[in-house]
């Protein structure tokens, strides 16, 4: 069971990273977008492992090996389709899955939290600059739109709808608005791949609190 959840795991991750190298390279799509591919689709893990790794430490090692290989490439330059020039976004990434994942291995209750703020992160921050580009809108600050604010606000909110009812959080309506806002303002305020971590582990300690009240 173990075993297989790391191959399904490995395989998925190198599978989305492999892809998005196929777009850039053979089909010349931008990288802005073949980072956004990665970006959504490398969160979806999260349910391979919850399904096979349960709350064992075993949840810890994926995002802790991508740490280092995702440095590597930002260095070497080896994954093209998703790296940022400038950019740490693809090491914050797997460093923000790996705190929540350790505290979440600590206390398992945490699980739908750290579900919650991965895809956030991942939908939330990989759609909005994709819908906000595609309507003009005012800045309002870090040179992100209004457009893509609402977007993340409107998608974290689904997204924790989905989980209080998967996960029985019995969040009502107003924690729910509370959370997305919340998720739209920590992703607002982070700059040059830093909402990586602003977003997924702001929203983990604000749905720690909230889910304590």
């Amino acid at each position: 069971m173990i075993i297989k959840g790391y191959i399904l795991t490995y395989l998925y991750l190198f599978l989305i990273i492999y892809i998005s190298k196929i777009l850039n390279e053979k089909f010349k799509i931008d990288k802005k977008y073949t980072r956004k591919f990665v970006h959504i689709f490398v969160s979806f893990v999260w349910i391979i492992m919850y399904c096979y790794f349960e709350d064992s430490y075993h949840i810890i090692i994926p995002p802790l090996t991508f740490i280092l290989i995702n440095y590597i490439s930002y260095k070497k330059d080896i994954f093209k389709g998703m790296e940022e020039k400038g950019s740490l976004g693809t090491i914050y990434y797997p460093i923000s899955i790996f705190i929540m994942a350790l505290l979440t291995y600590l206390n398992n209750e945490y699980y739908p939290y750290y579900a919650i703020a991965i895809f956030c992160m991942a939908l939330g921050d990989g759609i909005a600059p994709i819908i906000a580009s595609n309507f003009k809108s005012k800045v309002i600050y870090n040179n992100k739109t209004i457009f893509g604010t609402l977007t993340v606000f409107i998608i974290s909110s689904i997204i924790i709808i989905i989980f209080s009812l998967c996960f029985d959080l019995n969040f009502n309506i107003l924690k729910i608005l509370l959370i997305g806002l919340c998720a739209s303002i920590l992703e607002l305020i982070g700059t040059k791949g830093l909402d990586n971590l602003t977003l997924p582990l702001g929203l983990f300690i604000t749905l720690i609190f909230i889910g304590g009240l």
